[in-house]
Parts: structure tokens; sequence; C-alpha cells
């Protein structure tokens, strides 16, 4: 009751946050966004739904390949289920938080031991923060020199976001390959967090960093053993960005906006500079953040009235129409028997 109540909230703060950012950027100029949203091209308008549910059929795909290490019947129809439940409660939940506990949920509902679904969750974290970073640093090096010298204001914000996201993963690759940074980190940085107030509990924090080591070291060693496999799933991850990265770019085709397919890149690029940014807020969806910070980047390209109409249909297809449909997904979830290993067997027969 206590969690429903919680999730209640977390909708209603979705709802006003995204409310007062609506008001604020349309108050003066309602009339003609509304405008460009009525003129919409409902054949690009299937073509944008269609990839946001493309994106999370990839997700699926991958979760499925991941899966199939330690139950080589897993399903496909199963990790795409896996993934919409995954992206109702990534967008219901402060900072994403509870979409890894949901898809715990639904993998042993799909008959997936309890520690292969953790390993699974590792291994796919491990291979989408990789591919992430490694997108990112590449639209970075293509689009630095205009983005910087033109919105440096904006740009440095991405810097910092992309900073953050690439030190967890090559800080936790550094804590397993380097003995040394690791018992820096377990002596004098606990110590420096605790005194600066960050750490309350420092047995817990140091008991907590070693599972995540354990963990993590011994996922990217199981990553090893199956090379070929985790090429295939690195590549569908950068599909799997390139998807979400390009929905602007067919939105503002949508709406009949001045764009050419040579803006498809300062497009995917800030599309991404949004996502940067956009770690920091640890609202639920980050809503609120999100809508501005997407209406502050592409005005430099749509202009305010394009950046602004564009944004309502981009949050709209990659957002708030995956939440009602994972939220529908989950209802369904839990509707279901639970599958045991035996008849995960039978069904792929």
């Amino acid at each position: 009751m206590k969690k429903a109540r919680n999730y209640v909230i977390n909708i209603l703060l979705i709802v006003g946050f995204t409310a007062g950012v609506l008001w604020f950027t349309l108050k003066d100029n309602f009339n003609e966004v509304m405008g460009i949203l009525t003129q919409v091209n409902f054949g690009w308008l299937i073509v944008i739904i269609a990839i946001a549910i493309l994106y999370q059929c990839v997700i699926g795909w991958i979760l499925t390949q991941l899966a199939r290490i330690s139950n080589p019947h897993y399903k496909l129809n199963y990790g795409i289920v896996n993934a919409l439940v995954a992206s109702f409660f990534h967008g219901v939940t402060p900072s994403a938080s509870g979409g890894q506990f949901a898809q715990v949920y639904v993998f042993k509902k799909q008959g997936v031991p309890l520690s292969d679904s953790a390993s699974v969750l590792w291994m796919d974290f491990i291979v989408y923060q990789s591919a992430m970073i490694a997108s990112v640093f590449i639209l970075i090096v293509l689009r630095f020199h205009h983005f910087y010298t033109n919105y440096s204001q904006f740009f440095v914000l991405v810097l910092i976001g992309f900073l953050v996201n690439s030190l967890v993963i090559v800080g936790l690759w550094a804590l397993v390959r380097f003995p040394k940074v690791y018992t820096w980190i377990s002596t004098t940085g606990l110590n420096l967090g605790c005194r600066l107030h960050f750490i309350k509990n420092k047995e817990k924090a140091l008991a907590l960093l070693k599972d995540q080591l354990d963990r993590f070291g011994s996922e990217t060693s199981k990553l090893k053993g199956h090379r070929p496999l985790i090429i295939k799933v690195t590549l569908a991850n950068f599909v799997r960005l390139a998807l979400y990265y390009a929905i602007p770019f067919f939105c503002a085709q949508a709406l009949g906006l001045q764009v050419s397919a040579d803006m498809l890149i300062d497009c995917m690029a800030l599309s991404a500079f949004v996502s940067m940014i956009n770690a920091f807020i640890p609202i639920p969806g980050a809503s609120g953040g999100t809508e501005a910070t997407y209406v502050l980047m592409f005005s430099t390209i749509f202009g305010k009235l394009g950046a602004t109409s564009s944004m309502i249909l981009w949050r709209f297809a990659s957002y708030y129409f995956m939440l009602i449909v994972g939220g529908l997904t989950f209802i369904w979830v839990k509707s279901r028997p639970a599958v045991t290993v035996n008849k995960m067997q039978e069904e792929k027969q």
C-alpha cells in the first residue's frame, strides 16, 4: 500500500512539474505552438511512435540475449515485456531507481532465478553504460567546436554530465583492476566521506562497495567468455541509442519545421546532451527539467516555437506514451501466473 501511494505521489509530481514547465513555455505563444501542433503529419507521427516502440524492442532483444547465457529457453517476447515494465518504473521513480527492481520481479515471474536476473542486469548496465559513453563522446567530438563556440553556457553542463557518467563505469573498472585504487577508496576515501558527512555508516558503505565490486568483477569476467555475443549486444546498444537520439529530428519532420538531412547529427547530439544534463535531475522522469532543457537546447536550431512544439511531441512519444504502455504491461504481468523453468522449456519446444 505504501509503495502504491509513493507511485501515485510520483505521478502527481510528474504531472505537476510538467504542467508548470508547459505553462511557463507556452504562456507567451500558446496559440502559435498549438497552431504548429495541429498541423502534425500523421504519417510521421506513426513513424515516431514506431521508433519509440522499436527502441523498447531493441532493449528487449538485448535482455533476451543476455538472459540466454544462463537460461537458453528465454523468449524474445519475455525480454520485450521486461523492457516495457522497466520503462514504466524508470519513469515513475526518482533517478529511475525503481526500474531494476521491477525487472527482477518480471524475470522471476518469467522463470529466471534471482541470481541470473541480477547477473543479466549487471551485464546490461556494463555494456549499455560503455556504449552510451562511447556514443556521446563521438557526438561531442563531432559537434564540440560548433556548440561550445555558440552555446558554451549549455555545453559546460553537458561536459560535466558526460564526466559523471564516464566516472561510474571507469571508476568501477579501475577499482577492480588496480588494487591501490580500491585500497585508497576503502580507507582514505571513506574516511573523507565520513568527515564531510556524505557517508553515515563506514562499515555498511565498505560492505556495499565490496559487494558491488565483486559483482562487477564477476560480470566483466563472464562477458569476456562470450565475446561474439557481447559484440552483437554492444552494436544493438548503439542502435538503441541512435533510435532514441534521433526522435527529435523526426518530430521536427512531423511538424513541418525547416530541417534537412544534414541536421540529423545536430539533433542526435542535442538529444544526447539533454540526456546528460537530465542525469542530475532526481525528480521522477526528470520531469520539468527535461522539458526545460530540451527547449533551451533545441531553440538553438529550431527556434523557440519549433523547440517548444517539438518538445511536446517528443516527450509524448518517448516518455508519456511508453509510460502508459509500460504501466498496462505491468498490470498484465501481475495477472499472469509465474512461469517455471520446465514450462519455459516446453513453450520453447
